[in-house]
C-alpha cells in the first residue's frame, strides 16, 4: 500500500514538473507575482536558454542573422 502511495506522489510531482515546463511564459510570470520563486526572472542576459550559451553561438553577430 505504501509503495502505491509513494509512486502516486512521484508521478504527480513529475506530471506537475512537466506541465510547469511547458506553461506559457505569461502564466509563469503571473505565478511569479504570487511568489517570486515560482517564476525566476530570465533577464540574465542569456539569448534563449539553450545549452550552447558561452560559446560562439550566442555572439551578437550570430543573433542578428
Amino acid at each position: 500500500m505504501w509503495q502505491e502511495i509513494i509512486v502516486g506522489i512521484v508521478v504527480t510531482v513529475a506530471a506537475a514538473s512537466l506541465l510547469w515546463r511547458y506553461l506559457p511564459a505569461r502564466w509563469r510570470q503571473r505565478a511569479g507575482r504570487v511568489h517570486p520563486a515560482l517564476a525566476p526572472s530570465t533577464s540574465s542576459g542569456s539569448c534563449g536558454g539553450c545549452s550552447a550559451c558561452g560559446g560562439d553561438s550566442c555572439s551578437d553577430t550570430r543573433k542578428s542573422l
